[in-house]
């Protein structure tokens, strides 16, 4: 009886030491669910940003081309002589030696 008693307490110790096993490991997988909902979160949130500040440089960029062609339609001659000199000073830089 004496050995039965025993294997009773033995088994009890086992099962509150895996219950308390069990419940670390819960408390442990909760506490990296938690961490990785706040980084997903802030992954989220930056990438609403780049998205707005890309649709904005977009949009900056329609806005310098609109902006040049009017110019290019007022003063077509201006335009003309900015692009030959621009060209002929990449050809200056760009020229081997």
């Amino acid at each position: 009886m004496a050995a039965a008693e025993t294997g009773r307490t033995t088994k009890a110790e086992a099962d509150r030491n895996i219950d308390r096993v069990s419940q670390s490991a819960h408390q442990a997988v909760d506490r990296v669910t938690g961490a990785a909902s706040q980084v997903a979160d802030r992954l989220s949130e930056h990438a609403e940003r780049i998205t707005g500040k890309g649709e904005d440089l977009l949009a900056m960029k329609d806005d310098w081309v609109e902006t040049a062609r009017e110019y290019v339609r007022e003063k077509p001659f201006a335009a003309l002589g900015m692009a030959v000199a621009a060209g002929y000073l990449l050809h200056m830089i760009t020229r081997s030696r």
